[in-house]
């Protein structure tokens, strides 16, 4: 049954899941090593690259609810057309220069163009697919590849630094958006008719969407009080690499799996940080639909503070020891709570708005994301500058403790807020919501 619903599918949307496969890789395999590029390689301070990361992961999570709007008004086809000419522009250069201001330039293309993908990509499922019969199997394969493409960029990205320059990362991903773009200049089928472009959102109308879902204190408050989560998320991805890469044994951990399977033999060195780091990424592609199935009779607030717990929990490990196991211990644990809690924050967020406006409170969700990480980029660089790299420059031991104290402060303040969000602020018809 379900392989007759897959040969349904209009190839519009599986033109839509390779571009998405392709942008997902080629963003994988640059922000994993950018850490190490800007400040081990360009002599980025890292108060500076997390101020920098910060803003460039915050925009990304900001830019589409915009970028949503605009699609609709004016047709995917141009907006993808658009988004992967300035992710091509933004990617190369990044690998071309070792100037600071244009290394900035370049990540905001970056942004831009990624933050145009997202909504497009998912509006495409939603157009090209039937609520209850293939609306399903097309979120299932592009939750796929989104997976995918995290799975995929990192060990692509590894190979090429390790072979080449560590610049032929970042034209790799030139390359692989250059490629999509001519996908989507001459494969992809424009599923927006253009008499709904003509009465799509105006500019007006997103403001006022701004508006209404600023008016819902609870809804608001929702939002801060749960970027903290976001917030630990956006230094795993932007610092642990670089403390991977800086402080772990990895070395010693590769030549112990190669005793056991000479992948070094075939591949050549592979166990760079961002492939470490992406043990996530593969731990939640074998095991969501296993978490998500015992979890699912939890209260959806008691989901999300007990996996808000888990991944503050996670960064003990690395901050008692920087060896291998221990920092591959902390991202297994810190990958269980993230399953346990990331999906039941959304789920949280349409129980919370009004029924009919679900889609709208549902999109502006991502400002819990766009929050946590705009603050935790530049709070990350100055515990890791003051703490880390200050000490290492002056002849003294790094103080891992006070750098991974201070990620654990924004799961502590999540935590307590949700306890207290339960307790006296939750409406009473979302206290114990749970999924179906």
């Amino acid at each position: 049954m379900k392989s007759r619903v897959v040969r349904q599918l209009p190839g519009t949307l599986y033109s839509a899941l390779v571009m998405e496969l392709f942008e997902r890789l080629a963003y994988y395999g640059m922000v994993l090593v950018l850490g190490i590029y800007l400040v081990q390689h360009i002599g980025i301070r890292p108060d500076l690259y997390g101020t920098v990361y910060g803003i460039f992961s915050g925009a990304l999570y900001l830019l589409p609810l915009f970028a949503g709007a605009l699609a609709d008004r004016f047709g995917y086809k141009p907006a993808l057309v658009l988004a992967f000419a300035t992710l091509t522009g933004g990617y190369a250069l990044l690998g071309s220069s070792k100037s600071f201001p244009v290394i900035c330039v370049a990540l905001g293309l970056i942004a831009v163009g990624g933050s145009i993908i997202k909504p497009t990509i998912s509006g495409t499922v939603t157009r090209t697919t039937e609520e209850g019969t293939t609306r399903p199997v097309g979120f299932g394969l592009y939750y796929m590849v989104v997976n995918a493409g995290g799975l995929i960029g990192p060990v692509l990205a590894a190979q090429v630094r390790n072979r080449t320059e560590f610049r032929y990362v970042f034209w790799v991903s030139a390359g692989a958006c250059a490629l999509m773009f001519l996908q989507a200049l001459l494969a992809y089928r424009e599923p927006v008719a253009q008499e709904e472009r003509r009465s799509g959102k105006s500019a007006g109308r997103v403001l006022a969407d701004v508006v209404l879902v600023l008016g819902n204190w609870r809804f608001v408050l929702l939002l801060v009080i749960f970027s903290g989560f976001w917030g630990m998320m956006n230094v795993l991805f932007g610092f642990m690499p670089l403390f991977v890469d800086s402080f772990s044994n990895l070395p010693a951990v590769e030549a112990a799996i190669d005793r056991l399977v000479p992948l070094t033999r075939w591949v050549g060195r592979w166990l760079n940080p961002e492939v470490f780091i992406s043990l996530d990424a593969l731990l939640i592609v074998l095991l969501q639909a296993v978490v998500s199935y015992f979890t699912r009779s939890w209260r959806t607030l008691t989901a999300m503070l007990v996996g808000t717990i888990v991944c503050t929990i996670a960064w003990i490990m690395p901050a008692l020891s920087s060896a291998a196991g221990m920092v591959a211990f902390g991202i297994f644990v810190w990958s269980f709570g993230e399953m346990v809690c990331s999906a039941r924050f959304f789920e949280y967020c349409g129980t919370i708005a009004p029924r009919d406006k679900v889609a709208v409170y549902l999109g502006y969700s991502f400002f819990s994301i766009f929050l946590g990480n705009l603050y935790s980029g530049p709070w990350a660089g100055f515990l890791y500058q003051r703490h880390i790299t200050d000490r290492v420059a002056a002849g003294l031991a790094p103080q891992f403790m006070p750098f991974f104290g201070g990620v654990m402060v924004l799961g502590v303040a999540s935590a307590v807020g949700l306890v207290l969000y339960a307790l006296f602020v939750a409406p009473p018809r979302t206290q114990g919501a749970q999924t179906a």
